[in-house]
């Protein structure tokens, strides 16, 4: 499972200097961590490479959700990677196709992380579960992909966000 991130971007009015530093980690040193691990997988007979990227990867982000918080526009680098990374994951499962080198994405949308309370209300009530995930909402999800029950799903993202955006 591949989930690794830098944020020093805190917004949009960031200076572009954070950009070009979220870039280094977020989007060189994914690649340079999936190639390795691609190879790895490859010399032991095969396997399966899980990136994890964000519902953010493939919307905009909806200010609604800030509305009564202090928590400002959401960076726009973070958006920006997981759309790459969800894009990647396509790549990688063509490029890496015959060499028993499966590769898929997770979008999670909606993680609690402690945010404040008028962001969480916002939230909540636009998904159809009430809720955020927590913590141990991927495992069965992670467990299909890395699993023979998974064996025909490649260059997949899928989307986990309580039915917020079906």
């Amino acid at each position: 499972m591949n989930n690794a991130v830098s944020r020093p971007m805190k917004g949009y009015d960031a200076p572009i200097a954070q950009f070009a530093e979220s870039m280094l980690v977020n989007a060189t040193g994914m690649m340079d961590l999936l190639r390795e691990m691609a190879a790895l997988i490859e010399e032991s007979g095969g396997g399966s490479i899980i990136n994890i990227a964000s519902m953010m990867g493939m919307r905009g982000p909806d200010l609604s959700n800030y509305d009564g918080t202090d928590m400002g526009h959401p960076p726009p680098d973070y958006f920006f990677h997981n759309a790459g990374l969800i894009n990647l994951t396509r790549y990688l499962a063509k490029v890496l196709a015959g060499k028993q080198v499966r590769v898929n994405c997770i979008s999670p949308g909606g993680l609690f992380n402690h945010q404040p309370e008028q962001f969480l209300k916002n939230y909540c009530k636009k998904v159809p579960l009430g809720r955020m995930a927590n913590r141990d909402d991927i495992k069965g999800l992670v467990v299909l992909l890395a699993s023979d029950a998974g064996a025909y799903i490649n260059g997949e993202n899928i989307l986990m966000d309580g039915g917020l955006n079906a």
